[in-house]
């Protein structure tokens, strides 16, 4: 059985790329924003096995998004992407396993494909 990623990101071109590297292994779904993850997810609940978000988004960022999804979909592990090399809130949201991972832009993408499969 196929695993499904939900990617989350305000550039379009980030979710582009990010959709050819990993649609041979999973079914990929992206969204645009927060609102659109919202949507994805409340279509696809109980398809979704793990969630890569942008940190920095307009109307909310990667970080409040997983916050506020993380209690209901406490099993889901989720990842942040940001361009900032340290963040205290991204160590301590690591810390308090809302986030299971960072990774850093421009992507590893070998990373990414290792700690998916690490979790999934």
């Amino acid at each position: 059985m196929r695993r499904t990623i939900l990617f989350v990101d305000d550039e379009l071109i980030n979710l582009f790329v990010l959709e050819k590297r990993f649609e041979k292994d999973y079914d990929v779904l992206t969204a645009q924003s927060a609102a659109e993850a919202f949507e994805k997810i409340s279509e696809n609940q109980n398809r979704i096995d793990a969630i890569i978000s942008d940190l920095r988004m307009p109307e909310m960022d990667g970080l409040q998004f997983i916050n506020k999804i993380k209690p209901a979909l406490l099993d889901i592990p989720c990842f942040l992407l940001t361009g900032f090399d340290s963040d205290e809130v991204i160590e301590k949201s690591i810390e308090l396993k809302k986030i299971q991972h960072a990774f850093r832009k421009p992507f590893d993408y070998g990373e990414i494909d290792r700690m998916l499969k690490e979790v999934l």
